[in-house]
C-alpha cells in the first residue's frame, strides 16, 4: 500500500508540472496552469516530485508536521529552482492570514559585494503595484468622490478618450487602450523620465485595441490613467495617497514609491547575453501607478492580510476587487481590479506578478483560507510563476503540510 501511494504521488506531481509558464513582457501577468515553457522547467518539476514523494514515503509514521518540515520542503524547492534558473537572489515568505509560517532569503542581494540575501531586503515589485492603485480608487468610491461606473472622460477631458470607457474598464483591463509599455518611446521615458500628460496623450492618440468592454487585454495604460485620476480627485500626488492611506496606517515601513535606500534593497539584474549585469532602474515617472513600488516580503504579507480582512477597503469593495471581469484566458485566469484571479486545487486565489528592470516578483493569496506565498527575485528575466506554483504544490500537496492551505475547522 505504501509503495502504491508513493507511485500515485509521483504521478500526481508530475501531472502538476503543467502549471509552469514563462512570460516576457514588462509588467505582464503570467498565466497559471499553462503548458507554455514547460520544457525549460521540466527537470526542476521532476525533482520537486521526487522530493514530495520521498517526504511522504519516509520512515516517519507521524501525520503531524514538525516545525522543521516546512523549511525543509520550501528550501528544497527554492534551491532546485535556483540551480535551474541561476537567479542571483530570492526572498520567500509563506504565511496564513497574519501568521508568518516561514520566511527566508536565498542567494545574494548583490553579486559584486556578495551580500547574502536577507528576508527583509527590499525589491521593486512592478505590477503588484496595481492592487494598491485599485484599493485607492475603491477608497475614493467609498468616500463618494467618484464611482467606478463614471466615464474617464469626466476626469481626463483634454485627452479625448471615448466617453464609453469607464473607471471599471481601466481596473479590469477591458478598456481597449493601447499598452504604453509597447510604445517605441518607452526606452526614452524609462531613462529620462516622462510627464503624465505625455504618456496619456500618446495613449489617447493610439487606436483602440478593441471596442471598450468587449474584451480583456492587459494594458499598463489603464493603471497609468488611474493614477492621474487619483491625483486629480484628491489634489495630491499618487505617492502621497499611498503614504497617507496605506503605508502609514498599516505601518509598512519597508514599502516605497520612490526608489528605496540602496543599503536596504537588492540590486536588480538582467542577462544581456554576456551573463548577469545590473539592470537599468526605471525612472519612477515611467512606471507610476502601474508599477513603481518597492517592498519586502514582510510588508507584502501585512498588506495581503489587511486587504483580505477589511483593514484597507470595505468588504463590499474587496468583493468587487475580486470579482471576475467576465473574461477567462486560455490558462484559466481571469481578472478583477488590479488582481488576477484563478482556482488552484479548488481554492480561489488572487495573485499578481510584477516584472520591472532587474526584478521579477509574485504575490499569491488563497481567498478562502488566507494561505499566502510571496516570491521576490532580483532577476528580471526569470518568471516567478513556476517557483510560486512549485511551492504551492509542495506545501498543499503534502500530507504533512497541506493543513496550512486549508480552512481551520
Amino acid at each position: 500500500m505504501q509503495r502504491q501511494k508513493c507511485a500515485l504521488l509521483l504521478s500526481r506531481e508530475d501531472h502538476r508540472a503543467g502549471y509552469v509558464v514563462a512570460v516576457g513582457h514588462v509588467f505582464r501577468v503570467g498565466k497559471m496552469n499553462s503548458h507554455t515553457g514547460l520544457s525549460r522547467f521540466y527537470p526542476f518539476v521532476i525533482l520537486l516530485a521526487v522530493v514530495l514523494a520521498l517526504q511522504d514515503c519516509g520512515g516517519s509514521s507521524s501525520q503531524t508536521a514538525q516545525p522543521s518540515e516546512l523549511p525543509m520542503i520550501v528550501d528544497g524547492v527554492v534551491h532546485s529552482s535556483m540551480q535551474q534558473s541561476r537567479v542571483p537572489g530570492i526572498a520567500v515568505a509563506i504565511a496564513k492570514n497574519d501568521k508568518m509560517l516561514y520566511v527566508q532569503g536565498y542567494g545574494v542581494a548583490d553579486l559584486n559585494t556578495h551580500q547574502a540575501m536577507q528576508p527583509g531586503v527590499i525589491f521593486e515589485i512592478g505590477s503588484i503595484t496595481k492592487q494598491f492603485t485599485s484599493a485607492l480608487i475603491m477608497k475614493l468610491q467609498e468616500q463618494g468622490r467618484l464611482h467606478i461606473t463614471d466615464s474617464i472622460a469626466s476626469y481626463l477631458p483634454e485627452y479625448g478618450f471615448p466617453a464609453t470607457i469607464t473607471i471599471r474598464m481601466l481596473l479590469t483591463h477591458t478598456s481597449g487602450l493601447a499598452n504604453y509599455t509597447d510604445f517605441s518611446q518607452l526606452g526614452q521615458w524609462i531613462h529620462n523620465g516622462v510627464a503624465e500628460a505625455t504618456v496619456l496623450s500618446a495613449v489617447s492618440q493610439s487606436p483602440l485595441q478593441f471596442q471598450p468592454g468587449t474584451k480583456y487585454s492587459y494594458s499598463n495604460s489603464n493603471f497609468f490613467a488611474l493614477g492621474t485620476i487619483l491625483e486629480r480627485v484628491t489634489g495630491q500626488s499618487y505617492a502621497t495617497n499611498l503614504d497617507q492611506i496605506i503605508f502609514q496606517p498599516l505601518a509598512m515601513q519597508s514599502t516605497y514609491y520612490v526608489l528605496p535606500p540602496a543599503g536596504l534593497s537588492a540590486t536588480g539584474y538582467t542577462n544581456n547575453g554576456a551573463g548577469l549585469q545590473p539592470a537599468f532602474l526605471w525612472d519612477r515617472s515611467a512606471a507610476f501607478a502601474t508599477g513603481a513600488m518597492s517592498s519586502n516580503v514582510y510588508d507584502l504579507v501585512t498588506w495581503d492580510n489587511a486587504l483580505r480582512h477589511g483593514l484597507v477597503v470595505t468588504p463590499d469593495s474587496f468583493k468587487a476587487m475580486t470579482t471576475s471581469n467576465g473574461f477567462v484566458d486560455s490558462g484559466g485566469n481571469t481578472y478583477g481590479f488590479g488582481l488576477a484571479l484563478y482556482t488552484f486545487e479548488n481554492h480561489p486565489i488572487m495573485w499578481h506578478s510584477g516584472q520591472i528592470g532587474g526584478f521579477y516578483t509574485e504575490n499569491v493569496v488563497f481567498l478562502d483560507t488566507g494561505f499566502t506565498v510571496v516570491v521576490l527575485t532580483n532577476d528580471q528575466d526569470v518568471d516567478t510563476d513556476p517557483l510560486a506554483l512549485a511551492i504551492m504544490n509542495a506545501v498543499c500537496g503534502s500530507a504533512q503540510l497541506s493543513a496550512n492551505c486549508e480552512s481551520v475547522e
